[in-house]
């Protein structure tokens, strides 16, 4: 998921609870009104779809997801809507802004407490589920003037942060309907349950898993000499593609990189594209 170009639709219908625990591959036990989450959608193959943040309201949930696939999303969900009991609207008139965590000013940091959701009258903030150490979210409606109170975080630094801590950015990093979230570190992000049974792609996921099938993982790294590959672009060594680029910030970068390489232990790399990094 980006972190702020997104958008929010409200999600409602009968049985919706046991609806979304058959399609997302978090836990919806884990969901309630106090504390938000984080998940995904695969098809039937394993591979990603999409991600996004849902919260819990009286009768129906409200899910924050990528602006750029949000008509996809929306389709994806009526897909397994066979009796038409599903209602989804988006919620246009709601924006998010973002604030670093050791960025948010301590009054009010101290005045919610350890509440991973608050609600005012102007907005609604929300701890990122992906990490506790990340970010707070704010929606707000865009019919009420600017929070003067607060200072948002610039998008380069959430970037800087973002990266430092292995989180990725679906719209950029990942593929549409290619790419499988346990090489994508989304297993560290609070986005999977291993214990609530089936969902969509659950059979795959599962077995990339627990039968080690799994031939690449999200890593950061540092160019340490060179200039940083381009987004998407392949990495060898030797002769042998051993990764891929993804998103960077100046010399700090995540990159795809094959589990093998990862286990002979190797830290610095010179490539065949003419830079060295480390892994972190």
């Amino acid at each position: 998921m980006n972190n702020t170009n997104t958008k929010i639709i409200k999600v409602s219908g009968k049985n919706i609870e046991n609806f979304f625990q058959n399609i997302i591959t978090n836990d919806i036990n884990s969901l309630n009104k106090k504390t938000p989450l984080y998940t995904a959608m695969l098809s039937p193959q394993g591979k990603y779809l999409h991600d996004f943040i849902m919260l819990k309201d009286e009768g129906f949930y409200l899910l924050e997801a990528n602006q750029s696939n949000i008509e996809l999303l929306v389709k994806e969900i009526k897909k397994y809507d066979i009796r038409n009991d599903i209602f989804i609207e988006v919620q246009n008139d709601i924006y998010t802004k973002v604030i670093i965590k050791e960025n948010l000013n301590r009054k009010f940091l101290k005045k919610i407490g350890d509440k991973k959701i608050y609600r005012d009258k102007k907005f609604l903030c929300l701890i990122d589920p992906r990490s506790e150490n990340f970010l707070y979210r704010f929606w707000i409606n865009e019919k009420l003037n600017e929070l003067a109170e607060f200072i948002f975080s610039d998008e380069s630094e959430v970037e800087e942060k973002r990266i430092y801590l292995k989180i990725p950015n679906s719209e950029i990093d990942l593929v549409y309907n290619k790419s499988f979230i346990l090489n994508y570190n989304f297993e560290n992000i609070k986005s999977l349950s291993f214990n609530k049974g089936c969902y969509i792609g659950q059979e795959n996921t599962a077995k990339q898993k627990f039968r080690g099938t799994q031939k690449y993982s999200l890593q950061k790294i540092k160019i340490t000499d060179g200039v940083a590959p381009k987004l998407n672009e392949d990495i060898f060594f030797n002769g042998f593609k051993i990764g891929t680029m993804k998103s960077s910030c100046a010399k700090v970068c995540l990159c795809l990189i094959r589990n093998d390489t990862i286990n002979n232990n190797t830290k610095t790399i010179t490539t065949d594209n003419n830079f060295t990094f480390e892994i972190l």
